[in-house]
Formats: structure tokens, C-alpha cells, sequence
């Protein structure tokens, strides 16, 4: 397989990839004069990848909610010894995250970066699951469980998205329920591993003081040296979701200081993949930006009239399957919140021109917050891009949010403010 190389003179940098001949891809991106090195391995594999056919018997499987991430949980505990202590051997830190759609894992060091790299492989690529082991976890995740279920700003958050896909399963935990975890067994994550972590689906990322071609060649050579299980076809199963059909509201008594409030906004249109779907995205999150941000005009009127405070904050998250914003905050006024914030989706699309001046400025924002990404090792390797945007990466964005123009916002705003896919939350 050849060597891929995606040139950013202007900024000093080169994007170097190359698919190893089992699919493993890797890229990697050469920081010299860097001390430290940071690499990830990927998985593509979430919260939500619980049912799919099973290859062994051609039948579609439902595993417990929480798998993926009690998977990962599981990657590290092997037989006698825990793959953390590996990586502090060679001085590196270690750590692991399961999102709605992937599983990563990684390690930043500042030597011994090939023996780091043999670790992570190793570790993620050789899989060891025993009933006891399998039992023994359910406690130590119950207890991250319960954390999150004592945790206001996560109860918010999670109910607001099961409010907008009550069928779908986005409306699950990522760790799961106290409930959903105890049915996992060792047999489950066999074979999850089977299905989700083969080496075509799984990207290894590495930034830092490194030679690209060494990088290539070792882990070229580890791959070659394992024997990895015949590939199987990965066949995810969702259900047919009805755009509109979701929750509108919830309210919870939790006798808290100062209600929380948020709002869901469902993404019903698709999202093109490819680069278009980077520049959808980014566009979506200029448009937040411009309405939302501490520097906008909406925030300071709704700040000075004491309906929203520093508290307020707002996301987009943009998937494979599905795409949402959340926004979010502590207010003594949850009603005239939802609906002055609503009053401002309605009317976004005709107040869109008369913002041109804050929308300069905010693109040159944005582009100066990447370009001083690209001093972060971690920053940039998250930022790579993944299969949905076509590994669209940090020194893309630029060129990318450079080229978004007004209409543009338009054009978005009609989706993401679409008020008949709103929900509402108020926990007090």
C-alpha cells in the first residue's frame, strides 16, 4: 500500500496515511520539534452499534446498552496483569473513551514511542474475557453509573436526547443502565470484538516527534507478525426512526439551588457525507456561534436582563446516524428562557444579513482558535477527521470556514431551527 501525503506548507505540516494490507489505516502527522508524542487507535464503534447481524448465524443481535463501553473497560484487564501499568513502565500516560459512535484509545509519552505503540496495538488487538472478570466490572462501572446518574448537567443532557430519539439507541446511556449491564456476558463482548474490532475498522492516529516512515514500517511489520480472525461484514441495525416523533417537554423535581433548562433541536434533514458534511457541520456550528456565543447580541440582552448567566452553554454533535444541538443553563426564568431562545430560531433566517459584521468576525475566530489548535499533539489527532467527513482535518477546517458565506446560514438555518423539532427540559 502506498504512502498518502497531504501537504499544508503554510502551515509547516504534512498529513501522511497509509492502509496497511489487513485495513488497518494509519496516519500520521511528523511535529519534530515536539518532545512529547500522542497517539490514539480508534474504533468504529459507539454506544449505538448494539444490534447488528450476527456473522456467525446470519440473525440480528440485540446486546445490552452500555457494551462498547464496558468493552473498552474490559480491553485493559488481561491475564495477571492490567495493560495501564505497561504503559507506565515506558513513562506514558494511558487513558480510553467510548463515545456514541467510536471507542478510542491512547497514550501520550515523551519516550519509547514504538514500545508505546507495540502496547496499544497489543493490547486493543488481543482480546481476553473470563466470566469473572466479566463480573467483576459490573460493580466498578455500576459506580461510574450511579456518578452520572447524581450529576444534574448529565441527567439534563441524556434526558434531553431521549426526549428527541425515543426509539433509537441514542436514548441510552453510553455506559448503560445498572440494569443493561448486568445481562452482559463474556460470550456478548466476543462477540462485539468479533464484529467491531477488526483491523479495517479500527484508524491509528499518531502526532509528535516522529518519523512517518518508521511509524509505517513498524507497525506494518506488527500487523504482518499477528494472526487476526477471517473479516466479517459489519451490518448495523437501527430502527426506523419518525423524524418528528419525540418528546417535546419533560420536567423532573430534583430540589435543586436553581432550575437547569435545556433544549434539543433533532437534525431531521441528512447530512451528505464526505467534505460537504464537514462544511454542513461547521456551518451549523457558525450559526450557533453567531446567535449564541458570550459575544452575540442575543446572549448579552438575555444575560443583562438576567434570564441566562455564565452557566449557558451550547453544543452541536454531528454523527454518523444522527445530528443535534443542546443548549443549556441555570436561570431562575426557565420559561422565559425556552421561549425568548425559541423567539430567536424563528427569526433567525431574516436576522441572518443584518449580522454580517459579528459573522467576519467570527469565522477569523474560529480560524485563529485551529490554527492555534495545531500547537496541541491532542488537538490535532482528534481532529484528523474520521470515514463520515472523509478524515476532512484541522488545517481542512480553515480553508473550509473561510469558504462559508452568508447563505450558507441561511440555508442551514432553515434545518437546524426547525422549532417542530424542538424539546424542551426543566429540572428544578
Amino acid at each position: 500500500m502506498t504512502v498518502n501525503k497531504k501537504e499544508y506548507s503554510i502551515y509547516g505540516d504534512n498529513v501522511y496515511s497509509k492502509r496497511m494490507a489487513n485495513g488497518l489505516l494509519v496516519m500520521v502527522v511528523a511535529k519534530p520539534e515536539y518532545y512529547r508524542t500522542y497517539a490514539t487507535l480508534g474504533v468504529d464503534y459507539g454506544s449505538i452499534d448494539n444490534q447488528f447481524v450476527n456473522p456467525n448465524t446470519g440473525e440480528v443481535v440485540t446486546l445490552p446498552a452500555g457494551i462498547a463501553h464496558f468493552l473498552e473497560h474490559k480491553m485493559f484487564d488481561k491475564n495477571g496483569y492490567d495493560a495501564f501499568d505497561l504503559f507506565t513502565k515506558y513513562g506514558s500516560n494511558a487513558n480510553a473513551y467510548t463515545s456514541f459512535t467510536n471507542t478510542n484509545y491512547l497514550f501520550t509519552t515523551t519516550n519509547h514511542v514504538m514500545e508505546n505503540l507495540k502496547i496499544l496495538l497489543d493490547f486493543v488487538q488481543e482480546p481476553y474475557f473470563t466470566p469473572e472478570k466479566v463480573e467483576k466490572e459490573k460493580g466498578i462501572i455500576g459506580q461510574e453509573i450511579q456518578m452520572y446518574d447524581d450529576d444534574p448537567n448529565s441527567r439534563i443532557f441524556f434526558q434531553t436526547i431521549r426526549n428527541l430519539y425515543p426509539d433509537f439507541p441514542l436514548n441510552k446511556d453510553i455506559a448503560g443502565s445498572i440494569e443493561s449491564i448486568a445481562k452482559i456476558t463474556a460470550d456478548d463482548l466476543n462477540l462485539a470484538y468479533q464484529v467491531f474490532y477488526q483491523p479495517s475498522n479500527m484508524t491509528l492516529k499518531v502526532v509528535g516527534n516522529v518519523d512517518p516512515d518508521e511509524v509505517f514500517q513498524f507497525v506494518e511489520d506488527d500487523q504482518a507478525a499477528k494472526q487476526f480472525a477471517a473479516p466479517v461484514k459489519i451490518e448495523r441495525v437501527f430502527p426506523k426512526q419518525a423524524p418528528y416523533d419525540f418528546t417535546t417537554s419533560h420536567h423532573e423535581t430534583l430540589k435543586l439551588s436553581r432550575p437547569k433548562v435545556a433544549i434539543g433541536l433533532k437534525g431531521i434533514a441528512k447530512l451528505p457525507n464526505g467534505p460537504s458534511e464537514a462544511k454542513r457541520e461547521l456551518t451549523m456550528s457558525l450559526l450557533l456561534n453567531l446567535f449564541f456565543s458570550e459575544n452575540s447580541q442575543v446572549y448579552s440582552e438575555l444575560y443583562d436582563e438576567g434570564i441566562l448567566d455564565d452557566s449557558f452553554s451550547f453544543e452541536l454533535d454531528c454523527e454518523r446516524e444522527f445530528y443535534f444541538a443542546f443548549l443549556a443553563g441555570d436561570t431562575n426564568h426557565p420559561q422565559q428562557f425556552i421561549e425568548r431562545i425559541l423567539d430567536v430560531m424563528k427569526t433567525a433566517v431574516n436576522k441572518i444579513d443584518e449580522l454580517a459584521n459579528d459573522f467576519a468576525l467570527i469565522k477569523r475566530e474560529k480560524i485563529g482558535q485551529r490554527v492555534l489548535m495545531m500547537n496541541s499533539l491532542e488537538a490535532i489527532a482528534i481532529r484528523l477527521g474520521s470515514p463520515l467527513d472523509d478524515f476532512t482535518n484541522l488545517y481542512d477546517e480553515v480553508d473550509i470556514i473561510n469558504s462559508i458565506e452568508l447563505a450558507d446560514l441561511k440555508a442551514v438555518a432553515g434545518q437546524l431551527f426547525d422549532l417542530k423539532a424542538v424539546t424542551t427540559n426543566v429540572f428544578d
